[in-house]
């Protein structure tokens, strides 16, 4: 995601991470994981998902 306050476009944007859960065809939910600045960090450790999906609560 571009931040356009920012400059630079996509490249000095924001990631924005998710996660699906599909209940059936018709519920699902999406949960906001993390939100973080590409200039401050180049990817979220894959662990560090885990850990925030595990304590979901789902």
């Amino acid at each position: 995601m571009a931040i356009k306050s920012k400059g630079g476009g996509k490249s000095g944007g924001a990631r924005i991470i998710t996660y699906n859960v599909l209940a059936t065809e018709q519920e699902g939910a999406v949960y906001l994981l993390e939100i973080y600045d590409k200039s401050e960090y180049s990817t979220v450790k894959e662990n560090v998902l885990k850990d925030i999906i595990k304590n979901l609560d789902l």
